[in-house]
């Protein structure tokens, strides 16, 4: 294991050129940089965007879509920054890796509690900006002009003056010769051109014509569903549950019902239970989700209901108030 390693600001961005030919702007990790000579270049995982010869820019997407449209504010925060065409931003997602934690969830790789734009908002916004200031640099120095004299936009360079341009794909390679800027600048929002305007979801077509994939259309070879039906009341178990007249087993594509219960959970036989004592629900398992639905609805047991049974809502709301009557500190 290395030591740990004090990153500053300037090693945290790290460009480095690729083998296939694109430029790379990613995180710094320490002896990354000092790769055999005669080898191609190896770059960590943990890299925010990839632009190719073809103008192509690859933003990675750490965090999950859950329905919070972070699959289009994500990139849209490093694409804002880069003065990227939209039209030519693509997206890879990454693996887990710990590279990829998010600072305001205390080191942790998660999508949670609304904090992916604002725990990874300026991160990423700052490669975009660091990328976008290196492709300025390298086209001013192809022209020999002062950097103060180009804009940006839409994937190009401009040089107004003349009304040369150079595409970002024409200056992959030179910028990715260049050095980190020491500064890095970020955009006054009053120069927003993409955030705030109402943009195309990324996802939105998959999630219209159902070829998006999520967790349950997942399938694996020899692969077997199962549901499980659990007590409605917690710490509630099953009290009598016939096999022998079990119907749900008579349903086609079922391979097995078993008691399950988490007390079980050391037990040689892991998530079953071995007895109706221990068994806090029952799992049908079967060929696929629809068998193991209808399997379930067939299920005939009937549960204890255990010390909770008369436990509600209302008793709670009654029990908080009648302890916040008494005295005492909270």
């Amino acid at each position: 294991m290395g030591k740990a390693t004090n990153l500053s600001r300037r090693n945290f961005l790290k460009v480095s050129a690729t083998a296939s030919g694109g430029w790379v702007l990613g995180f710094y990790f320490p002896g990354l940089q000092q790769q055999p000579r005669g080898q191609a270049r190896v770059f960590a995982p943990n890299i925010w965007l990839r632009i190719a010869p073809d103008d192509t820019v690859t933003i990675k997407l750490t965090q999950l879509e859950l329905g919070q449209g972070v699959m289009t504010a994500m990139p849209m925060l490093v694409a804002e920054e880069l003065d990227a065409d939209w039209n030519k931003v693509k997206l890879e997602w990454v693996g887990a890796d710990p590279a990829y934690a998010n600072p305001a969830m205390r080191g942790a790789q998660v999508t949670t509690s609304s904090q992916s734009v604002r725990g990874l908002g300026k991160p990423i916004r700052e490669a975009g900006a660091a990328a976008r200031a290196m492709l300025v640099t390298a086209a001013a120095n192809t022209w020999g002009v002062p950097e103060e004299s180009l804009s940006t936009e839409k994937g190009v360079v401009l040089h107004n003056e003349s009304g040369r341009q150079l595409r970002y794909g024409e200056l992959v390679e030179k910028a990715a010769a260049l050095p980190v800027p020491k500064q890095i600048v970020l955009k006054d929002p009053k120069s927003f051109k993409l955030l705030g305007q109402p943009l195309r979801r990324v996802d939105l077509a998959e999630k219209v014509n159902g070829s998006a994939v999520f967790g349950m259309d997942v399938r694996l070879p020899n692969m077997l569903v199962a549901r499980v039906l659990r007590c409605p009341v917690f710490k509630g178990k099953v009290a009598t549950f016939d096999f022998d007249l079990n119907k749900a087993s008579t349903v086609p594509g079922v391979r097995h019902v078993v008691l399950v219960g988490s007390s079980a959970a050391g037990s040689p036989d892991g998530f079953m239970a071995s007895t109706k004592a221990e068994a806090s629900g029952i799992a049908v398992v079967a060929d696929n989700f629809w068998a193991a639905t209808q399997a379930l609805k067939a299920l005939d047991v009937k549960w204890d209901n255990g010390p909770l049974a008369g436990l509600t809502s209302e008793s709670i709301r009654q029990q908080m108030t009648e302890a916040a009557e008494q005295p005492g500190v909270v």
